[in-house]
């Protein structure tokens, strides 16, 4: 039997995996050429252009695939784009619920998040690692950098506790296996083995002023081909995940089983010239959300209990991510089939 002809289109790598499955499927580059055209959404650009010409003109079946965490919100207040495809592939029940109360259940279907399939397992390591993932907008947020100096007195902190601790050895002796007997390095020593214990690293993109973010950062693009890779790398050996808002990232790191804290504080007012003032702000009880005067013990509190929040977290993938025992990508594919096949 002949595989089915598609013409895919990806943004942020979500829809990757979905592009190997050659097994499967047989992609073509012409969306003339197809039997189905999948993409990441139908809103915007060249996609919502796609979508109004299939409509028009080419009549094939026009599946759009779940990129974001929450982004079924483009079809409701402020935005109200009307949707375009003949059906949407949720992640998981929340963005069903939405389409089902915006009136699309009859083009909702529940497949999973196709990140599921990049999870990797967590890797022992000795050292403590609190990443910060500055939120992303159009440009830098004020609020990015209040909370990252934030963050960084206290890993400086730390780091003079551990000069502190072995000061004395250090006076007669400035060599690197006083801090960490691992290390041999002979008349200097190296930053990461003195705030190995508490090490602050920035997960940035090229949005971010860089300049001003000091110490350990990790630049990540959506539009780079290994953009999800790096990230469920950088997780793998991360204790902590602070952040200013729950998105994408954040339902991946609960994916992971990490400890997730939120900054109360900030909120999206305009993007792309759209005022988001009044939309809801996503809230979950897989996040411990604390003002900025308490992140201090909040970091030290999931650090020593990290399993703490773990039943929420597992709540919260569940109904964002979907089903972790199903293949979301064997799923999108029986939908495309369906779609095909009428």
């Amino acid at each position: 039997m002949d595989k089915p002809r598609i013409f895919l289109r990806d943004y942020n790598g979500i829809l990757q995996s979905l592009g190997k499955r050659t097994d499967e499927l047989n992609f073509v580059q012409d969306p003339r050429d197809c039997e189905c055209i999948v993409t990441w959404q139908d809103v915007r650009g060249e996609m919502k252009e796609l979508a109004k010409i299939n409509k028009e003109y080419l009549h094939k079946p026009f599946i759009t695939v779940q990129h974001g965490r929450g982004c079924t919100r483009d079809y409701e207040a402020p935005d109200n784009f009307p949707l375009l495809c003949d059906k949407f592939c949720c992640w998981g029940q929340d963005d069903y619920e939405r389409l089902c109360k915006l009136g699309y259940k009859d083009r909702a279907v529940i497949t999973g998040s196709p990140l599921l399939n990049r999870i990797i397992p967590k890797e022992i390591h000795s050292d403590r690692n609190i990443v910060y993932a500055a939120v992303t907008t159009m440009h830098e947020e004020p609020d990015n950098l209040i909370t990252f100096w934030e963050l960084k007195k206290i890993e400086l902190e730390n780091a003079q506790n551990v000069l502190r601790k072995h000061r004395n050895q250090l006076i007669n002796e400035w060599n690197s296996w006083i801090i960490n007997p691992d290390n041999s390095t002979d008349g200097t020593i190296p930053y990461m083995d003195i705030n190995r214990n508490w090490r602050l690293i920035a997960k940035l993109t090229p949005i971010h002023d860089k300049a001003l973010y000091s110490g350990a950062v990790t630049l990540t693009a959506p539009t780079n081909v290994a953009h999800i890779e790096n990230s469920v790398k950088l997780l793998s050996q991360t204790d902590v995940v602070v952040c200013l808002e729950e998105g994408t990232f954040q339902v991946l790191v609960m994916a992971m089983d990490i400890p997730v804290i939120v900054v109360k504080g900030f909120t999206l007012t305009n993007y792309g010239g759209q005022d988001y003032s009044e939309r809801k702000v996503i809230k979950t009880n897989g996040a411990r959300w604390v003002d900025l005067c308490d992140l201090r013990q909040a970091i030290e509190d999931e650090l020593s209990n990290p399993s703490g929040l773990a039943e929420e977290r597992r709540k919260v993938v569940k109904r964002e991510f979907g089903d972790i025992n199903t293949n979301p990508d064997d799923n999108i594919i029986k939908v495309i089939k369906e779609q095909i096949n009428g």
